[in-house]
């Protein structure tokens, strides 16, 4: 049985990638459909697939993309050719690809790894196109009589009572453990993403960790945080890197902060699994995940951060290292290939 994978877009090296990656070992020579691609713009295994893309993918600059044509992702979507060769689609979607125009005759098995690829709260004027985008993807999911997603949270915001729950994985091989006998356990600094903080956000954060006293690393994006950074010369800003990059700065962090929103919390995944606690937002998605050695702070204030601070200090600092990595470890690429696989081929 030939047989296709499809995903949103490869504009973006994120954990959805990853996660295809995953899945392309189990059917190798699976052509690839997706909105928008541009050619070398994915480095490593899946460049060498057949990659077949919309109209759109001659837009194709980065993830906004997606964002500045949100009124015409129906029409992209289903304007995607299939080869008339393909028998079985595997369609890891985001919130949209899985509204691909398919023959009856095709056999379909559908992955929601998320629903909010396009964040339509910050939708300028095609927030008018909403209604009708959101139909078409909620009729879309008719098409499909095996689905799984990836967490409860979502399972329940779908309101999809019958799909099966595949918890997603991250790359745990990037967040080696430093040993006791390795570890000179001096925790010099608080580690900050800025992925998901609006600039209102950051500078809270920023000001009351300098006004503590707090040694900061900055990782992530920070391109719209240039005129910030002046104000905090005594913070180390390390720009967005790889996740071994990630771990470099984790092993001897009081904590890592992470308020990014995403399906699956990898980054806070990964600095359990380097034996240090964590703080993230309070949401759903979160608590499904994240149990032990974590702090949840619901809003970002001065009086939050202030109180979170102590918080860590007094409550985390002592948690044992070893039982943080088996929390972050849970999650690991072996167990998601193995349940993939038997969702992928078992028969109803």
């Amino acid at each position: 049985m030939k047989t296709a994978m499809a995903i949103d877009s490869f504009t973006l090296r994120d954990e959805s990638i990853f996660i295809l990656e995953l899945v392309l070992n189990l059917f190798p020579n699976s052509e690839i459909y997706t909105i928008e691609h541009k050619q070398g713009g994915i480095l490593g295994t899946i460049e060498t697939h057949p990659i077949v893309s919309s109209f759109l993918s001659h837009k194709v600059k980065e993830e906004s993309v997606l964002k500045k044509n949100f009124w015409i992702l129906p029409s992209a979507v289903k304007g995607i050719p299939l080869h008339p060769s393909i028998e079985k689609v595997i369609v890891i979607s985001r919130g949209y690809i899985h509204g691909l125009n398919l023959p009856d005759h095709v056999e379909r098995v559908l992955y929601i790894l998320d629903w909010k690829a396009v964040p339509q709260e910050k939708l300028g004027w095609q927030k008018l196109f909403a209604p009708y985008v959101n139909d078409w993807r909620e009729k879309a999911l008719r098409h499909y009589h095996k689905i799984a997603v990836s967490s409860e949270a979502l399972k329940n915001e779908l309101e999809l009572p019958n799909a099966e729950v595949i918890y997603p994985t991250y790359r745990t091989e990037e967040y080696p453990f430093v040993k006791d006998e390795e570890h000179n356990f001096l925790f010099t600094h608080q580690l900050l993403y800025t992925h998901g903080l609006s600039r209102e956000e950051f500078k809270i954060i920023m000001d009351v960790m300098t006004q503590r006293g707090e040694t900061i690393h900055v990782l992530g994006p920070d391109s719209h945080l240039e005129d910030f950074k002046k104000n905090y010369p005594d913070a180390y800003f390390a720009g967005d890197h790889c996740e071994a990059t990630n771990a470099l700065h984790s092993h001897q962090a009081k904590a890592i902060w992470d308020f990014s929103r995403s399906f699956f919390p990898s980054r806070a995944m990964g600095g359990l699994s380097t034996g240090r606690p964590v703080v993230v937002r309070d949401e759903p998605v979160q608590r499904e995940f994240l149990v032990n050695g974590v702090h949840f702070v619901p809003t970002i204030t001065p009086e939050m951060i202030n109180m979170t601070l102590s918080e860590v200090a007094v409550n985390y600092m002592s948690v044992d290292r070893r039982s943080l990595r088996r929390l972050g470890l849970r999650w690991n690429e072996r167990l998601f290939k193995s349940r993939m696989a038997r969702f992928f081929n078992k028969n109803d």
